[in-house]
C-alpha cells in the first residue's frame, strides 16, 4: 500500500467543512437559525490490486437514499424576504405535505421569523392606531387572522412526520443491516466454496445489490465495510482458473472508474455548488463499490480522481471564501443599520407628527434588514437580537408617549364637555343676560386656556361648544333688539318730564309745586329704560333741573328732600353698580350715626366734669351745642336713612 494514499484527511475536512457551509447557506436571513456541524469519517485510498481506493464524507446528506431526492434538495431556495404572511403560511403547509422531513425543516425554520416579525409589526400597527384613536394600551384586544394558527399546525403536522420518518428510517436502517450482513454471507461463501464460471458473475451481483442497499446505523457502517473489503480481496486472490474474465472485469472496473473521473471534471462547470457537492458525494459512493482495476492503472486512475476531486474542493472553498467575505459585508452593513436603530431606541419628542414621521424610518430599517443577506454564524443571532431590542424599544416608546398623550386629552375632553354643559345651560335659561354674559366671556377664556382633544373629536367639541356660545348671543341680541324702540319711547318720555321740570322752574307760585314734583318723580321712577348712549345724558339733566327747581322753593323743605333724595338714588341706581352704591350709601349713613352717637356720649360725660360750674361758662355751652348739632344731624340722616331703605324695598320688590 502506498502510506500517501492511505488517508486523506485534508480532503475530507475541506469537504465537510464545505458540506456545513452548503446546508446553511441554503436557510435564509432568520437570525435566530442554528447549524449542526456534520459528523465526519477519514476517507481511505489504497494502490493496492485488490484494495478499493474510497474517499467518504458522512454528512447530513448522506442520510438520502433516492437520487431524486437528492437532486430535489440542491433546488433554488425561495427568497421568502418579500413573502405575505399568507404567502408564509402557504408555503409552510406546502413543505410540510410535498417535501421530506428535512427540506420541511429549514423551510419551516426559515419561514417562522419572517412571521414573527410580519405578525408583530401587524399588532405594533393595530395599538398605534387603537391608542392614537383614544384607546387605553391595557384596553387593547388584537384580532388576527389564523395565520399563527395555521403556521403552528403545519409546525406539530410536520414534527409528527420527522417523528414518523425517523421511526421508518431507523426501521430501513435496520432491515438495510440485515441485507447487508446477509450479502456478506453470500460473498463469503462464494470465497469458501470450490470456484465456478459462474462465481464472479455472482459476485457482481452480489456488488450491485450492496451498492443499492445504502443506509445503515453508522455505528455498524466501518465493520461492514471493513468485511466487505476482506470478503472481496480473499475472492480475487482465490480467483484463479478464470484469470481472463477476471482481467475483463478488472478493465471494466477501468472503464467504469474513468468515466467517474470525467464526470468528477464536469463538476466544475456545475453552477450550483450545493449540487456539485452532492454529486462528488454521490460519485464517490460509487467509486468504492467498484471492484479492482489492473494493477499497472490503480494508482493512475487513483491519482487521476483525487486531483479532480481536489479541484472541486478548491472551487468549493474559493466559492466559500467569496460567501464569507459577503457575509462580512453584510455584517457591515447590518452594524451600519443597527446603530441607526439604535438612535431611533433613544428618541423622544412631544409632536405626533415627528413621531409618526421616526416610525416610517423605522419600518424601513426593517425592510432594508431584510434585504441584506446572511452574516457569519456566529454573529446571526446577537446582531438580530440586538436589531430586534432597539427596534422594540422604540415602539415601545412611542406606545408609552400616545398613552400619556392620551390619558391628557381625556381630562382636556372632560374639562371641554364641562364648559359645553355650563354654556349650554346659561343659553337655554338666559335671565341676567349682563351678568350672563361675563359668565359666557369667561367660559370662552377656560376654553382657550384649556388643552387639545383628539383630532377625531375635536371639531365636534368646539362645535358643541360654540353652538352653546353663539345661541346665547343669538338671544340676547334678540332681546335687546326688542328693547330698542321702547327704549326710545323711553327716552322721549323722559325728556317730557324734564321739560315740565324746566316749566315749574319758571312757575312764581310754588303752593302745589310738591304734588307736581311727586307726579314727575313717579312717572320718571315707572318709565322703562332709555338706549344706553343716552342714559347719562338724559339722567345728569333730570337730576341738575331737580336741583334747580328744589333750591328754587325751599319752603317744601321736607317733603322736597324726600324727592330729591329719591330723584338721586334713582339716578345712583341707575348708574354702573348702582344697586351696589346705594347699599355702600346706606351703610356710609349708618356708620356715620352710630359715630355721632358715641360723640354724643363721650361730651355728656364731659359735662359731668362741669357739674359745680355755673351754666353760663363758656365751655360747657360749647359742649351743649355740640350735642344739639349732632341731635339734629342725627335726625337728618334718620330721615335720609327712612328714604333709602324704602326706596331698596320697593326695587327689591320689583325684582
Amino acid at each position: 500500500m502506498n502510506p500517501s494514499l492511505l488517508n486523506h484527511t485534508e480532503a475530507g475536512d475541506e469537504l465537510n467543512a464545505a458540506a456545513t457551509e452548503m446546508v446553511a447557506e441554503t436557510v435564509p436571513a432568520a437570525e435566530n437559525e442554528h447549524i449542526n456541524e456534520p459528523e465526519t469519517t477519514e476517507p481511505v485510498a489504497s494502490k493496492s490490486e485488490e484494495t478499493i481506493a474510497t474517499i467518504d464524507v458522512v454528512a447530513d446528506v448522506s442520510e438520502l437514499t433516492e437520487e431524486e431526492k437528492e437532486l430535489e434538495e440542491v433546488d433554488e431556495f425561495p427568497d421568502f424576504s418579500n413573502y405575505t404572511k399568507e404567502q408564509l403560511v402557504k408555503a409552510a403547509e406546502t413543505a410540510v405535505k410535498e417535501k421530506d422531513a428535512v427540506e420541511a425543516t429549514r423551510i419551516i425554520k426559515a419561514i417562522k421569523p419572517l412571521l414573527d416579525t410580519l405578525l408583530e409589526e401587524e399588532y405594533n400597527t393595530a395599538l398605534q392606531k387603537f391608542i392614537e384613536d383614544g384607546g387605553v394600551k391595557d384596553d387593547f384586544e388584537f384580532k388576527s387572522d389564523h395565520s399563527r394558527e395555521l403556521f403552528n399546525n403545519a409546525a406539530k403536522e410536520l414534527k409528527t412526520k420527522k417523528a414518523d420518518e425517523k421511526s421508518r428510517q431507523e426501521a430501513e436502517k435496520a432491515e438495510n443491516l440485515k441485507k447487508k450482513e446477509t450479502i456478506l454471507d453470500q460473498i463469503k461463501e462464494l470465497t469458501e466454496n470450490e470456484e465456478t464460471k459462474d462465481s464472479l458473475k455472482r459476485l457482481k451481483e452480489l456488488q450491485n445489490e450492496w451498492k443499492n442497499v445504502r443506509n445503515v446505523p453508522k455505528e455498524h457502517v466501518e465493520r461492514l465495510w471493513e468485511n466487505y473489503h476482506v470478503l472481496i480481496h480473499k475472492f480475487y486472490d482465490r480467483l484463479g482458473i478464470f484469470n481472463e474474465l477476471k482481467d475483463l472485469d478488472r478493465r471494466k472496473n477501468l472503464d467504469h472508474k474513468i468515466e467517474l473521473t470525467k464526470k468528477v471534471t464536469e463538476l466544475a462547470l456545475e453552477p450550483s455548488i450545493k449540487k456539485a457537492l452532492i454529486m462528488l458525494k454521490k460519485y464517490q459512493e460509487e467509486w468504492r463499490v467498484i471492484g479492482p482495476v489492473p494493477a499497472e492503472s490503480n494508482e493512475d486512475i487513483w491519482n487521476r480522481f483525487k486531483q479532480e476531486c481536489d479541484k472541486i474542493f478548491e472551487m468549493i472553498k474559493a466559492f466559500q471564501a467569496e460567501a464569507d467575505k459577503k457575509r462580512e459585508e453584510n455584517l457591515a452593513l447590518k452594524k451600519e443599520l443597527l446603530v441607526k436603530a439604535l438612535e431611533l431606541s433613544n428618541f423622544n419628542t412631544t409632536k405626533i407628527k415627528e413621531w409618526l414621521a421616526k416610525s416610517n424610518e423605522t419600518i424601513q430599517l426593517m425592510d432594508e434588514w431584510k434585504k441584506v443577506g446572511m452574516v457569519p454564524l456566529k454573529f446571526r443571532e446577537s446582531i438580530w437580537n440586538d436589531f430586534k431590542a432597539a427596534r422594540n424599544q422604540f415602539f415601545s416608546n412611542k406606545n408609552n408617549f400616545f398613552k400619556a398623550l392620551h390619558a391628557e386629552r381625556e381630562k382636556n375632553l372632560k374639562v371641554k364637555t364641562e364648559l359645553c354643559i355650563k354654556a349650554e345651560e346659561i343659553a337655554n335659561n338666559p335671565i341676567d343676560l349682563v351678568r350672563q354674559t361675563e359668565a359666557v366671556k369667561r367660559l370662552q377664556d377656560d376654553w382657550k386656556k384649556s388643552g387639545p382633544v383628539h383630532e377625531k373629536i375635536s371639531d365636534a367639541i368646539w362645535k358643541r361648544f360654540r353652538s352653546a356660545c353663539d345661541l346665547f348671543f343669538e338671544k340676547k341680541a334678540q332681546h335687546f333688539a326688542g328693547q330698542v324702540e321702547d327704549q326710545k319711547k323711553n327716552l322721549e318720555i323722559k325728556n317730557s318730564l324734564i321739560a315740565k321740570l324746566e316749566t315749574l322752574l319758571e312757575q312764581e307760585e310754588g303752593a302745589n309745586i310738591i304734588n307736581e314734583l311727586k307726579a314727575i318723580q313717579e312717572e320718571w321712577n315707572n318709565t322703562g329704560f332709555v338706549p344706553m348712549n343716552a342714559k347719562e345724558a338724559v339722567s345728569k339733566k333730570y337730576s341738575e333741573m331737580n336741583d334747580k327747581v328744589f333750591q328754587k322753593f325751599k319752603q317744601a323743605s321736607t317733603e322736597l328732600r324726600e324727592i330729591k333724595e329719591k330723584t338721586n338714588l334713582e339716578a345712583l341706581l341707575n348708574s354702573p353698580n348702582g344697586f351696589a352704591k346705594i347699599k355702600r350709601e346706606e351703610k356710609f349713613i349708618t356708620d356715620k350715626m352710630r359715630g355721632l352717637r358715641t360723640d354724643m356720649e363721650t361730651w355728656d360725660n364731659n359735662l359731668g366734669f362741669f357739674a359745680r360750674v355755673k351754666d353760663d361758662n363758656p365751655m360747657v355751652e360749647q359742649i351743649r351745642d355740640k350735642i344739639a348739632q349732632a341731635k339734629k344731624q342725627i335726625a337728618q340722616l334718620e330721615d335720609k336713612l327712612k328714604v333709602i331703605r324704602t326706596f331698596l324695598k320697593k326695587e327689591q320688590q320689583k325684582a
